[in-house]
């Protein structure tokens, strides 16, 4: 078993940077063959946001993020930029409740709600990606690990 986990702790880290790389330039590129989708959802939630332009900036920076990831290339700086971009995302659960939750309320979700709802893991991916990037910056190569008292 130990063969096994020390496999998927050494693919565990370069999975998540080109697995956060192809969600990225996805994404990315659907703003660019239609943005409509993206600045109808702004403009629901965040309307001074609601323009093409902004879509396309956002794609570019998604793109440039999913390019860097494949190089591995400030893997712990791409990662923050992503965080900051999910994260922009989530607000509209905050400012927008009707766009996400719909006339039922919480817990229930409308479509776009569902949609948004994937960035809370995808936060969560990039977080993990900047913690694994940041224990291989380490000059002495060390892991810090806190004792959790029983």
């Amino acid at each position: 078993m130990d063969e096994l986990f020390n496999l998927v702790e050494r693919i565990a880290g370069p999975l998540l940077r080109i697995s956060l790389g192809l969600i990225l330039l996805w994404i990315g590129a659907l703003k660019f063959a239609d943005p409509s989708p993206v600045v109808g959802l702004l403009h629901a939630s965040l309307p001074f946001l609601a323009a093409n332009a902004f879509v396309y900036g956002v794609g570019v920076l998604e793109i440039t993020a999913s390019i860097l990831l494949f190089a591995g290339i400030a893997t712990r700086y791409v990662g923050l930029l992503v965080l900051i971009l999910f994260a922009g995302t989530l607000t509209i659960f905050a400012v927008a409740p009707a766009v996400t939750y719909g006339s039922k309320g919480f817990p229930y979700l409308t479509l776009a709600g569902q949609f948004l709802l994937k960035d809370f893991a995808l936060a969560a991916a990039a977080i993990a990606m900047v913690a694994i990037e940041s224990g291989r910056a380490r000059p002495d190569n060390t892991v810090v690990r806190r004792q959790v008292a029983a």
